[in-house]
């Protein structure tokens, strides 16, 4: 039994583009404005070209004129998306430098770089440098008294989005809430923005367990998106995808593949065959192909998302992790016992010098490299990880989360096969208590849990019993290939 590692949301931050009173552009306004037309349309050769020309043209004024901040930071949000990352961050240090050097330190003009630069930080993994750059611009916005608007909200949304990742899901929702309020009370709020804070929501709900939410929210972000832009942009394939793990997640094996898909074909339409984001997109669709079965498929996009990654994001990335648990999984089903062991030891290794031990994520991988151990006989190794990720996932998602009847199913295979049957009982009591609880059967852990218990009563001579649970689990098996389109 795997458990899925997904720990990061592309956060889609708006730039502030310059919109000059006057109905008479310059030059170099017109260019950043051709340029800002075509990076919103995914064309973006031809915005680099044009943010390019705006810089040149604005540097006529000298290489410190304020004018060209805006080109500057818009630039550098393209080469972000592209997953230019150390071009990037070169071009928004000099855009603030330049703004402290003419302005000072409360320069509210400072605040949309402050922020971009905090989402590239975000997507590098570098998140207490992120946090402390979103707080920044929320402190230089109370300093000089900005009124709540439109830029307020992807902050608010994007520091949210650290607290996700760190599993703080309480402060995230609240985040992620505060800037959907500023958001919808707009006159002209955007689009984009808005269907960003509503994703992120729905992530959040994902990960609490509340499907029917999370469904609903998605559903309304995507519609949004839909009616005010092209289909066929990089915010959403985000939706997709984020709404395809959703899907996975209630075991819509096929639902989750065509949403997948989707992402991945206008991703690498608009991004090329390298961009981080493809990868992600290649990671999905390993990982459904590996519930459903279809191991042929795995390996190979699952070692190009890992190539990807390490490549453009560098080896000790969160998003590396994601790929080394999916190959990992793989080899364990494959019965590659030393390959799945070595790749989740270095999954859990980068997790945890990312967020500490108690995160939820990296409890999650404690618990698949746990179950592997199980499966090898490995129990004295594997019963202090599972306690650890027991012990983690209760504190971070509460006692009654469907992740901890996962763990407690895999406790009790390993307490059945140390004949300890009276703690086997308990923790199969405790795994099919929670996992009944959901309203979306999770079929591979109710599985697990139902078939331990049919061998434990069967053994302590319970055999009326035993048979009872041994229909109950084939029952389950029967209605989870019926769903999920596994054979």
């Amino acid at each position: 039994m795997n458990l899925p590692v997904r720990v990061s949301i592309i956060t889609i931050f708006i730039v502030s583009w310059t919109s000059p009173a006057c109905s008479q552009l310059t030059s170099w306004e017109a260019e950043n404005e051709a340029g800002h037309q075509a990076f919103s349309q995914g064309r973006y050769a031809e915005a680099q070209n044009y943010f390019l020309a705006a810089i040149s043209g604005a540097k006529q004024g000298g290489e410190d004129d304020p004018q060209i901040v805006t080109p500057l930071n818009n630039l550098a949000t393209l080469y972000m998306q592209q997953g230019r990352y150390s071009d990037a961050e070169k071009i928004y240090l000099q855009a603030l430098s330049i703004r402290k050097n003419i302005f000072g330190t409360e320069d509210i003009g400072a605040v949309t770089t402050l922020s971009n630069l905090g989402a590239l930080y975000s997507k590098e993994g570098k998140y207490s440098d992120a946090e402390s750059l979103y707080k920044n611009a929320l402190d230089l916005r109370a300093k000089l008294r900005a009124p709540e608007d439109a830029q307020e909200g992807p902050i608010l949304a994007n520091l949210g989005s650290l607290y996700f990742i760190e599993g703080k899901y309480s402060q995230a929702e609240s985040f992620f809430e505060r800037a959907l309020s500023i958001q919808e009370k707009g006159l002209e709020t955007d689009p984009v923005g808005l269907a960003t804070s509503l994703n992120n929501l729905a992530l959040n709900y994902r990960e609490q367990a509340k499907f029917s939410e999370a469904e609903t929210v998605f559903g309304r972000a995507i519609t949004i998106l839909e009616k005010s832009v092209d289909s066929q942009n990089p915010e959403m394939a985000t939706l997709l995808s984020n709404m395809g793990s959703l899907y996975q997640s209630e075991g819509k094996y096929s639902k989750a593949k065509s949403l997948y898909e989707r992402g991945l074909t206008i991703r690498e339409k608009l991004l090329g065959p390298n961009h981080p984001d493809v990868a992600a997109s290649l990671n999905y669709l390993a990982e459904v192909y590996l519930l459903q079965g279809k191991y042929s498929k795995v390996e190979s996009l699952g070692q190009r998302a890992l190539t990807i990654r390490e490549q453009s994001l560098g080896r000790e990335s969160v998003e590396v992790s994601d790929s080394l648990n999916n190959l990992a999984s793989l080899y364990k089903q494959q019965h590659k016992q030393l390959k799945a062991e070595l790749y989740y030891q270095r999954a859990a290794e980068i997790l945890e010098k990312h967020f500490g031990s108690d995160n939820p994520n990296v409890a999650r991988e404690l618990h698949n490299l746990g179950s592997l151990y199980v499966d090898e006989g490995k129990l004295d190794q594997a019963e202090p990880l599972l306690k650890m990720a027991l012990g983690a996932m209760q504190k971070s998602l509460g006692p009654e989360h469907p992740g901890v009847g996962h763990v407690y199913a895999a406790l009790a295979v390993l307490y059945l096969k140390r004949s300890a049957y009276e703690e086997a009982e308990s923790y199969c009591q405790h795994a099919l208590d929670i996992l009944a609880k959901s309203l979306t059967p999770d079929y591979p852990a109710l599985i697990v849990a139902v078939d331990t218990y049919a061998a434990l009563l069967s053994k302590t001579n319970r055999r009326a019993q035993a048979e009872l649970f041994e229909t109950r689990a084939m029952t389950y098996k029967a209605e989870f290939r019926e769903m999920s389109g596994t054979r």
